[in-house]
């Protein structure tokens, strides 16, 4: 850079910091944005935390820790990302995008209660935000429950317009309860319908694989779960689904690749999601390795025994658990989740 070029950059910065914070810049952070924007994900936290001890005060400094989360998140440091995210919620009374971020996170992570709960409020005073009401809806199909979060959602469905109810991930969303409450017929044609579109919204083709699993449709499940990993790369929940795909019996047999998978699925939760631990100990069940599948079984119970509302697939869980200490020789197939 010149340095003509660079003195102009620098009037930029001051410029814009004190028309928007009306201070004058916290260097380091604007060393982070930097970096940030470069996907140098390690080295802009250490410029985030470097500019929050200097200005802890600071009014940017809600900004700067949500940019630190998704730093944080991006380097696999789960637990720490939460942390931040969570001192912005607590400290901002108002504001969707903080409470957003954590939700999602906790999706992420397989705390879909926390999520739910993590949402409610912003939900009260936004509750035609299609993200936070979208969130929600999914966190409550993940968690299962309780019925009053369930009529919540339907509720927070039912306020929006007609337009708002036409998108994508609404529709796939509305279709996907009332599948769950038994309610075929239309919604099932409407889920598929909505994921088979090019542009399908992540939501949509997860929950229509989700219906494909549950039906048995186990290759036409495989073909949509690799579409929805083109999205999301690394969801937990999307290789962990991948992964029961190959526990299946039949011609995608491969319990050792799903072992890969749900691997790499507890790895990216940041081995806090009880269902992936769940998955991946199945995995090492069938791939006849029971001392570890028992290890991961016990973890999953010790994870999901701490979740608020506990871990949905408990009794399963202990099923696995208890045919792993009564037969702890060989592979046995448990039916997966």
């Amino acid at each position: 850079m010149s340095l003509g070029s660079e003195i102009f950059s620098n009037i930029y910065v001051l410029s814009k910091w004190w028309k928007t914070w009306k201070t004058l810049p916290v260097l380091p952070w604007v060393r982070a944005a930097s970096l940030y924007r470069a996907g140098k994900f390690d080295r802009a936290e250490a410029f985030y935390r470097k500019g929050i001890k200097r200005a802890p005060n600071h009014p940017a400094q809600f900004c700067a820790r949500l940019d630190l989360a998704y730093c944080l998140f991006k380097s696999g440091k789960i637990e720490d990302a939460e942390k931040e995210l969570r001192f912005v919620v607590t400290r901002l009374k108002k504001g969707r995008e903080a409470p957003l971020r954590l939700a999602r996170l906790q999706l992420w992570s397989g705390r879909s209660l926390e999520a739910a709960w993590t949402l409610r409020k912003a939900l009260n005073e936004e509750p035609a935000d299609l993200d936070i009401l979208s969130t929600f809806m999914l966190a409550v199909l993940e968690h299962g429950g309780p019925s009053y979060l369930w009529n919540e959602a339907l509720n927070g469905w039912r306020a929006l317009n007609e337009q708002q109810k036409q998108t994508p991930r609404m529709r796939a969303l509305r279709a996907r309860f009332a599948l769950v409450m038994g309610e075929v017929g239309e919604y099932r044609n409407d889920l598929e319908k909505t994921a088979l579109n090019t542009d399908a919204p992540f939501e949509a083709l997860l929950l229509f694989s989700e219906t494909l699993l549950e039906e048995g449709k186990v290759a036409h499940a495989r073909m949509e779960l690799r579409r929805v990993l083109a999205l999301e790369p690394n969801h937990p929940r999307t290789l962990s689904m991948l992964a029961e795909v190959y526990l299946r019996s039949g011609p995608f047999y491969n319990p050792e690749f799903a072992q890969q998978l749900a691997s790499s699925a507890c790895q990216s939760s940041g081995w806090l999601s009880a269902r992936e631990m769940h998955i991946l100990a199945e995995a090492y069940y069938h791939s006849g390795d029971n001392v570890s599948a028992l290890n991961i079984a016990n973890k999953a119970r010790q994870c999901g025994s701490r979740l608020l509302g506990e871990y949905r697939h408990m009794m399963s869980l202990e099923r696995l658990i208890e045919a792993l200490n009564a037969a702890p020789a060989g592979p046995a197939k448990v039916k997966v989740l």
